[in-house]
């Protein structure tokens, strides 16, 4: 199962006998669903149609840069891309089995990556929104879903953070200087991390939504086990962004270090910046302050990780968002097999 099958009090109760015709509820429903298709339909092209725009306009840019990298780099940093967003998404999935639903793999790839590309839609929420409706051909409900997708993502927030510190006090630049907010980000967000705590802050969101209570049991081990994969992620995206930085010329010995935390924070600012399309624009200006050390300015090392890492994420999320697309496919083909095969067939000799 995928999650959680629902309890007595949540079973629908028999009521009046009513025909399809006298109160036109499968007509209802029938209007409802495709109403709701179109809007995905709608919410993809343009999540696609903002990708691609966001590419165009760094064309001349990108063109610039990648000819500048050997075949090495660009299969590291590509390999380290996907592997970051793969972390990304265990990161997530073991946080849903934090607050109580447990997700098969196939499916978590399928919700995850294809929701991934709601972040390229300007408001830094719709990833979750599109998280939460694919997780219903999956047995999840949408609250639950969207309360896990928010979880994670402050995951990423709070690690992003962590990271971050450790990168500004092995660079001799005055970044914490800049951005001391950063402890007081890992501060409030530990405690807001913990299971009673986080309990609480989804029982007042749920009220604030109005939307109906609902019990969720977190777990301390669930939301270590997505602090970790969310750390193996920076990691991750750190060894793309030092490969990135050799050959534009970085040659310091804490370019790892540096270039790790410099890109966590940069992500953090961009997320926070809700206008931008994954953060367009605001975090190259903070990779540019914080590879300062490693990487001079006037070298163009900074920018060009930006343009470089930005297509190697788009790469990424396009390439795994197919994968996940062909899993739902799957899944989809399976229930229909499944609901088209008579009760017993299976047991027939």
């Amino acid at each position: 199962m995928d999650a959680r099958q629902p309890t007595g009090s949540q079973a629908a109760h028999p009521g009046p006998t009513t025909t399809p015709a006298a109160d036109g509820t499968p007509a209802r429903r029938g209007r409802r669903a495709r109403a709701l298709t179109a809007v995905k339909w709608a919410a993809a092209v343009v999540a696609v149609g903002l990708l691609v725009l966001g590419i165009a306009r760094q064309w001349d840019a990108i063109v610039a840069d990648f000819a500048r990298l050997d075949v090495l780099t660009v299969v590291v940093g590509l390999v380290a891309t996907v592997a970051a967003l793969v972390a990304n998404m265990l990161s997530w999935r073991a946080m849903m089995a934090a607050t109580g639903f447990r997700v098969r793999l196939a499916a978590a790839a399928s919700i995850f990556f294809v929701g991934q590309l709601g972040k390229y839609i300007p408001g830094g929420v719709w990833s979750i929104a599109a998280q939460a409706e694919l997780g219903r051909a999956h047995g999840l409900a949408r609250t639950g879903s969207a309360v896990a997708s928010l979880a994670s993502m402050l995951v990423s927030m709070v690690t992003a953070a962590l990271v971050g510190i450790v990168a500004l006090l092995a660079s001799a630049s005055d970044g914490l200087a800049h951005y001391w907010w950063l402890v007081v980000v890992v501060a409030i967000g530990l405690v807001a991390l913990t299971p009673p705590v986080l309990g609480r802050l989804i029982a007042l969101a749920l009220r604030l939504l109005r939307r109906p209570p609902e019990a969720v049991a977190l777990t301390w081990s669930g939301t270590a086990a997505s602090m970790a994969w969310s750390v193996v992620m920076w990691l991750l995206y750190g060894i793309q962004a030092t490969f990135v930085l050799h050959a534009f010329g970085a040659d310091s010995p804490s370019v790892f270090a540096v270039s790790t935390g410099a890109y966590a924070v940069a992500w953090l600012v961009g997320f926070l910046v809700v206008v931008a399309p994954a953060g367009l624009g605001a975090r190259e200006g903070v990779l540019v302050l914080l590879l300062a050390s490693v990487a001079s300015p006037s070298g163009g090392a900074a920018l060009a990780l930006a343009v470089v890492s930005r297509v190697f994420m788009t790469i990424g999320d396009v390439l795994l968002a197919g994968v996940g697309s062909a899993l739902a496919v799957r899944h989809r083909r399976a229930v229909a097999r499944s609901a088209a095969t008579p009760p017993g067939a299976h047991d027939r000799h």
